[in-house]
């Protein structure tokens, strides 16, 4: 990726810094991180100072013209530049899921605790059950296995 600079405007009311130029590059058009990552290194500033606005592609040729926005700081940037729409999905998104897993996790530990004292007085229940239902599950396997006795005798 080669990065040619046109044209820089300091803007002092905004803290910024706009940048335009022509982008050329070799495969496909390189995303947004991408390429604010490398206009930053070439500017020696911060990438998290860097907004890229514009990469429009030109008809058949590997090259695009752009436009950056570079701010002073980080905070500048945040207070100026709205959130991109995708960025802003992701953070409602990751909200979302943490409140329904809290709320999840509430909801266990109250059946938890509901749940404590019955599972004691079944278990004991289940053993008692459990003793008469192995005696009848024995006893038809031993009468299954005469009439077999008795085909192979006569035989």
């Amino acid at each position: 990726m080669k990065i040619e600079i046109t044209s820089e405007k300091d803007n002092p009311v905004l803290s910024r810094k706009e940048v335009k130029g022509i982008l050329t590059f070799n495969k496909a058009t390189p995303s947004n991180e991408d390429f604010e990552q490398a206009i930053a290194k070439q500017l020696n500033v911060d990438r998290q100072c860097v907004r890229a606005k514009k990469i429009a592609t030109r008809y058949g040729e590997p090259k695009a013209d752009f436009s950056v926005f570079v701010y002073s700081s980080k905070d500048e940037l945040e207070r100026i530049e709205p959130a991109p729409v995708k960025q802003v999905e992701k953070m409602e998104k990751k909200a979302e899921a943490a409140k329904k897993a809290a709320e999840e996790a509430a909801k266990a530990k109250e059946e938890a605790k509901a749940a404590e004292v019955p599972k004691e007085e079944k278990k004991e229940e289940n053993k008692e059950e459990a003793k008469p239902e192995e005696k009848a599950e024995q006893a038809p396997k031993k009468e299954e296995a005469k009439p077999e006795e008795n085909k192979e005798g006569d035989k």
